[in-house]
């Protein structure tokens, strides 16, 4: 299964090594680090200076957030519009 890109999932090669927990019942299961949220994590040095988003783009978030019933778009719409060429 391919990791959704920056929305939270950890690529597998990135993760941590899983923990090995046993229970009282000697069911044993293996733990995984979580990914966490977009807004939880810090800017990647990688991207520069963020730039202002055109009104076009802002007009494409707008219209995601009405989609998706929200009365303004969030932080995820306002990406993936800045993202589209």
């Amino acid at each position: 299964m391919r990791p959704s890109r920056g929305m939270g999932d950890i690529a597998p090669s990135k993760m941590g090594k899983p923990k090995t927990k046993a229970r009282r019942d000697n069911t044993d299961f293996t733990e995984y680090k979580k990914g966490g949220e977009v807004w939880e994590k810090p800017r990647p040095k990688g991207l520069g200076k963020p730039k202002k988003m055109s009104s076009a783009k802002k007009a494409s978030a707008k219209a995601m957030a009405k989609a998706a019933g929200r009365p303004y778009p969030n932080l995820v719409d306002n990406m993936r519009a800045a993202r589209k060429k």
